[in-house]
């Protein structure tokens, strides 16, 4: 006979959630870890609906005797608060601080930006190869990762009939953002524009009437797919040349962080003190003000709000 925390395991599989396949698989996963958890525990519930506070401190408490760091318990809990929310559970407190789990760093002092004369090789190479029947798209796409720091799904879910608006340069970025955070790119480069207008030969009907895309009709999320074969085939991978597509958005913030500051961000230097002693060279006793107003603008092009500094750290390295 099933345990409660079995019960809970049926009650994510047969939830209904909303987004890409691959996101809901990740939710879903998460979820029943939070639920083996639970019955490693001996305490468990049988109802997403029935989950409380207590519960999730529970949960906490086995997963950090576990070993697991505090960021991957952030994942986990918050896939549990997704099941909770779609059964109408709303209780549970949105503060993972709440139950001792504190923000970990998610940076990284070695850089993981792509090499600009690489992508833009790769990015030529894939527009004119005949030999694969999406390569074209997928330039286009590769491209507006680079030049604008998209995701991978943003990029592919942009919608440029409606929400490129181009006398006033902006771009409206609603489809395929992390955590459903709309945001403005606003004041685009020529460049931009120009990555832009190569992308509208591929601009294809969505599955949702008025809405257009980047991906070819009738395609759907199979085309994450395509696009992945694209950069093997490119030797665009972590193993073949050293970063990976989401590189393309490493190196735009790199570049937005050097236009605003007037100097590299920390992950260019081998170390924090060599980055330290750049800067103030550059920008003299000034230069923490200019650090702080470029990741300012990296966090907010990035599509979180301005003083998130794991998250600019995350594409530029600490500063301290």
């Amino acid at each position: 006979m099933a345990g409660k925390s079995d019960s809970l395991k049926y009650g994510t599989g047969r939830a209904t959630l909303s987004g890409p396949k691959t996101k809901q698989a990740r939710t879903r996963a998460g979820a029943n870890r939070f639920a083996t958890a639970l019955r490693s525990a001996n305490m468990g519930v049988s109802k997403w609906q029935n989950v409380t506070n207590k519960h999730y401190q529970t949960a906490v408490d086995q997963m950090k005797n576990e070993g697991l760091g505090y960021g991957r318990i952030a994942e986990v809990l918050a896939s549990a608060r997704h099941l909770c929310r779609t059964y109408g559970n709303d209780r549970i407190s949105e503060s993972n601080a709440s139950f001792g789990v504190q923000r970990g760093s998610i940076s990284n002092q070695i850089s993981k930006a792509v090499d600009p004369e690489y992508i833009n090789k790769v990015i030529y190479n894939l527009a004119h190869d005949d030999t694969y029947e999406h390569a074209p798209r997928t330039a286009a796409q590769i491209r507006l990762q680079y030049e604008l720091g998209l995701r991978r799904e943003e990029a592919a879910k942009v919608d440029l009939k409606n929400d490129w608006d181009r006398k006033a340069r902006t771009l409206y970025i609603q489809y395929g953002p992390k955590g459903g955070r709309h945001r403005m790119i606003e004041n685009l480069s020529s460049e931009q524009e120009n990555a832009l207008k190569a992308a509208l030969p591929f601009v294809s009907p969505s599955n949702r009437d008025g809405i257009y895309n980047l991906m070819p009709e009738n395609m759907g999320d199979k085309w994450q797919n395509c696009l992945s074969y694209a950069a093997r085939k490119s030797r665009l991978t972590k193993k073949q040349c050293g970063f990976t597509l989401h590189g393309c958005r490493h190196e735009r913030f790199r570049q937005v962080y050097r236009d605003i500051a007037g100097f590299e961000p920390p992950n260019q230097f081998a170390s924090i003190k060599e980055y330290q002693e750049a800067a103030h060279e550059v920008a003299g006793n000034n230069w923490p003000a200019k650090d702080a107003e470029a990741r300012d603008q990296v966090e907010q092009l990035a599509g979180h709000s301005a003083g998130r500094r794991d998250v600019s750290s995350a594409y530029l390295g600490q500063s301290y």
